[in-house]
C-alpha cells in the first residue's frame, strides 16, 4: 500500500505553516544574530590603548546617531554635573571646571594619550540616550546590552513558549479523556 493512501491519525497535533512574518523574516534575524556573535568573538581589544579608541569610537556613534552636535553635547554635560566656572573657582568649590569642546575632541580624537573619564560615559548614554559606548565594554566581556525593548521581545518569546506548552498539554489531556 502507498503512503499517500494511509489516513493521518486524528489524535495528532498538525503543525501550521503559515507564519506571521514569514521566512524572510527569519533568515534576516538570522543574519543578525549571526553578525552580532561574529563581533562578540572578535571584541577583546588587545591592550588598554585599543580598548580607550574602541570606547571614543562609541561615544562617536552615539553623538553622531544623536544628532547633537559636540558642541551641544558639552554644554548638556556641564550642565548634567552642574558645572559653572564660578562654582568651579568658588572659595570652597561645588564642582570641578566645566567641560570644554576641547577637551572632549582630545579624549575623542587622541583616547591613547587622554582616555575619557568614567564618569563622562555615564552623563553621554544620558544625553544622547545611545548604549553604544556601554555596548564596546560589555561586548570586550562576551556580554549583551538588551533594550527594554529586547526584553519585552524575550518576555513575549517565552510567553508564547508556554501557551504552546499549555496547548500541548490541553490536548493530551482531551484526548486521554476520550479513550476512556
Amino acid at each position: 500500500m502507498s503512503k499517500s493512501l494511509q489516513k493521518v491519525d486524528g489524535k495528532r497535533m498538525e503543525f501550521s505553516f503559515t507564519f506571521p512574518r514569514g521566512a524572510n523574516g527569519f533568515l534576516g534575524d538570522k543574519k543578525g544574530i549571526t553578525e552580532i556573535l561574529e563581533q562578540t568573538a572578535t571584541g577583546m581589544a588587545a591592550n588598554e590603548f585599543e580598548f580607550s579608541m574602541a570606547i571614543a569610537a562609541g561615544i562617536k556613534r552615539a553623538i553622531d546617531r544623536s544628532g547633537y552636535s559636540r558642541e551641544q553635547v558639552v554644554d548638556k554635560i556641564n550642565d548634567f554635573f552642574g558645572r559653572s566656572k564660578a562654582d568651579a573657582h568658588a572659595d570652597t568649590p561645588t564642582c570641578r571646571n566645566p567641560l570644554s569642546i576641547h577637551m572632549l575632541n582630545n579624549y575623542l580624537s587622541k583616547p591613547q594619550v587622554n582616555p575619557i573619564p568614567a564618569y563622562y560615559l555615564f552623563a553621554i548614554h544620558r544625553i544622547t540616550k545611545d548604549l553604544e559606548p556601554i555596548r564596546v565594554m560589555a561586548e570586550s566581556e562576551g556580554a549583551q546590552i538588551a533594550t527594554a525593548e529586547d526584553i519585552r521581545h524575550m518576555a513575549l518569546g517565552r510567553l508564547e513558549e508556554h501557551l504552546a506548552e499549555m496547548n500541548t498539554l490541553k490536548k493530551q489531556l482531551g484526548s486521554s479523556r476520550r479513550l476512556r
